[in-house]
């Protein structure tokens, strides 16, 4: 028997596992030694022994028309593709939009390649999804991304609210670390849908979807009315306080409680226990970050705890991750505007640092950010991009305003590659399809969500075809005359790159190295003598923007299921997650119901101006005008993923679309 460790490979929490391997049969535990999770598992990762076969790609698949049927070639063969297709192309006529699943080392080799070889910043990931809100809004707050707790935080807070975030479903590793201690705390719900994580709350706030900046600011008014600020912290660690009360005056209780549709009693709750608990943490995600108001959402959490001084041993506003290796992907600077080591294109000093880090001329790193992924599409619909590569992700599930971008995946004249380790709903619109070694048959390293990196050990073999992601990008810039500059034999050599362009930064792991992980980067409290990257930590003035409903009478919103994970590329091959998952549904208000004649079981058509889609009526405790479905439908579950409804505007700031509050209108089908 042997005993091999990793971090779970679904959601940001970063669970630690064990993996055993005995007789060729594989079995997954939670790692109780792990420094960040302690031995936390949940029924997602338990099955995933089930899914490395099912569906895999085995071979390289070309056609040159999208109209042609795939023909198997070899890896030579599709690495003189590639090169011809970008050496004909100029670099910014190329884009690359990756994952935050992959390894580090993926990840970093892939952003090199792009920024340090071809010399474009047309590259962004899924995490422009997910967390560009909660990055954009930490380094404006204290000048740098990185949560200022971890998880340890967890055993001694008193008060948890959670805002925009079903953690109960989509973070259970979380969730279940603070039930064991349900009878010593308070836990707040501040969502239109009464989630999983409400059913166990002591109070659960039923607010109008998008309207969390109002209401974070109805209780930033309160705490200033009341004199409950910690103005000793405010006036030696922060600035800004006094423009942000300017505006903070409009949002007096009556205003907000309309605004919201909620009770005044609901934001003096909150206000009371911002000045009254004695360690208080904040928990957002999704909820929060994917609207086109985002930004101002998440410093609004920000400022009340600048505001009460919840930093460290009192608190702290903690985002939590997506995607498994979201933060890894953070650190090495995989956005359209960054650069290892928290760095960023736009600042000269971080691309001369990088650009002598990686030997390439001056220049070479371009100071202009390239496009992020909605601002792409268009590129593309309008000929400007004629080339893109995916990796490790499925858009063509995912995306928003997915028949906007179903169009742009049609053009015969986009060369796209898809390089994943199972064909999925996006391998239908590639050119050119590349199989990549998944989790388990590759080493290398992720951060979770609290900052904590582990190494991931490699347990069994890929399929005969399939490599590294790594490897697919170093044999190609080999093949087109990158051999100093990606010389790299295995992932342990890209790992020691990478880590010494953290040096001194933020997110320092230069003494990290394989055999010492788990290890957090930071302190457990990232800020914990209150010095911060940018001096003093900053207030920011939050103004709440009206939701555009677009004129339709409900909104709809979206989230995860509770045993499926993302587009269900893996866990909807596994019967035992399928239970009780399988039938698309929408949430519904029974007093809605009534008034359109629907019962539960009754199917409709949900309407926007981007599209339709059909779903299943299932009744139960949501905001009277709003309704839910899970938005991971792939088309073998459903012929219209609920992306074909959901608009592309994003937020100014963060350029994270508005995935949660779309417009629609219902029809019932006879």
């Amino acid at each position: 028997m042997d005993i091999f460790k990793a971090q779970c490979p679904y959601c940001g929490t970063g669970c630690g596992l064990e993996i055993i391997v005995k007789d060729d049969k594989i079995k997954i535990r939670g790692d109780k030694e792990h420094i960040a999770t302690k031995g936390s598992v949940c029924i997602k990762a338990v099955h995933l022994p089930k899914v490395f076969d099912r569906g895999r790609l085995d071979r390289v698949l070309y056609r040159e028309s999208k109209e042609e049927e795939f023909k198997e070639i070899d890896w030579n063969l599709a690495y003189k593709i590639l090169k011809n297709k970008l050496n004909s192309l100029s670099p910014e006529e190329t884009y690359f939009y990756v994952s935050g699943q992959l390894f580090t080392e993926d990840s970093y080799v892939i952003n090199k390649f792009v920024k340090g070889f071809l010399g474009t910043n047309n590259i962004d990931s899924n995490s422009r999804l997910c967390v560009a809100t909660a990055a954009t809004a930490y380094k404006l707050a204290f000048g740098s991304d990185g949560v200022p707790g971890c998880y340890d935080d967890i055993d001694d807070a008193d008060t948890f609210i959670f805002i925009g975030s079903n953690a109960a479903w989509a973070h259970p590793g979380i969730f279940r670390r603070i039930l064991k201690r349900r009878k010593e705390v308070k836990i707040v719900v501040i969502d239109p849908n009464y989630t999983e994580t409400a059913k166990h709350s002591d109070k659960w706030i039923e607010i109008k979807a998008g309207t969390d900046t109002a209401f974070l600011n109805g209780v930033l008014h309160i705490l200033y009315k009341n004199n409950w600020i910690d103005w000793d912290f405010i006036k030696n660690y922060t600035e800004g306080f006094e423009e942000l009360i300017k505006e903070i005056e409009k949002y007096d209780p009556k205003t907000v409680a309309k605004i919201c549709e909620i009770d005044e009693e609901d934001i003096y709750y909150v206000a009371e226990l911002f000045a009254k608990s004695r360690k208080l943490i904040t928990f957002w995600t999704m909820g929060v970050n994917q609207s086109t108001n985002g930004t101002m959402k998440a410093l609004a959490i920000i400022n009340l705890h600048l505001a009460t001084g919840r930093l460290n041993d009192k608190g702290c506003p903690f985002s939590l991750t997506g995607q498994c290796n979201a933060m890894g992907g953070r650190e090495v600077g995989y956005l359209c505007n960054g650069l290892p080591g928290f760095r960023d294109v736009r600042n000269e000093e971080d691309r001369e640092f990088m650009e002598e880090f990686w030997g390439i001329e001056r220049g070479k790193i371009k100071e202009k950010p390239g496009y992020s992924i909605t601002e792409a599409i268009d590129k593309i619909l309008e000929g400007e991009i004629k080339f893109l590569w995916i990796v490790c992700t499925n858009p063509a599930v995912s995306m928003p305003n997915l028949n906007k971008f179903l169009k742009a995946l049609k053009k015969e004249d986009l060369f796209v590659v898809v390089q994943d380790s199972y064909f999925t709903d996006t391998c239908k619109y590639a050119n050119l399809i590349l199989p990549a070694a998944q989790w388990g048959e590759k080493e290398g390293v992720m951060t979770g969500g609290d900052r904590t990196v582990t190494y991931c050990s490699k347990f069994r073999a890929p399929p005969k075809n399939a490599k590294p992601d790594w490897k697919i990008f170093t044999e190609l810039a080999q093949r087109m005359g990158g051999e100093e500059l990606f010389p790299y034999k295995n992932s342990r050599e890209i790992f020691e790159e990478f880590k010494r362009c953290t040096k001194g930064r933020l997110c320092d792991i230069s003494e990290f190295s394989y055999e010492n992980l788990p290890k957090r980067w930071g302190e457990k409290h990232l800020y914990k003598d209150l010095k911060f990257p940018s001096g003093k930590a900053r207030f920011h003035i939050t103004k709440y923007e009206e939701p555009d409903d677009e004129g339709f009478d409900y909104i709809l919103t979206t989230g995860r299921l509770k045993k499926q994970w993302h587009t269900m590329t893996k866990t909807g091959k596994v019967e035992e997650l399928l239970r009780g998952e399988d039938i698309p549904y929408v949430l519904m208000n029974e007093d809605d119901a009534k008034e359109l004649g629907v019962n539960e079981g009754d199917k409709v058509l949900i309407v926007s101006k981007r599209g339709e889609i059909k779903r299943v009526v299932k009744l139960g405790k949501i905001k009277r005008k709003h309704l839910f479905t899970p938005f991971g439908y792939n088309r073998e579950f459903c012929d219209t993923p609920t992306n074909l409804v959901t608009k592309d505007k994003v937020d100014p700031l963060s350029k994270e679309p508005e995935l949660k509050l779309t417009g629609v209108k219902i029809v019932k089908i006879d």
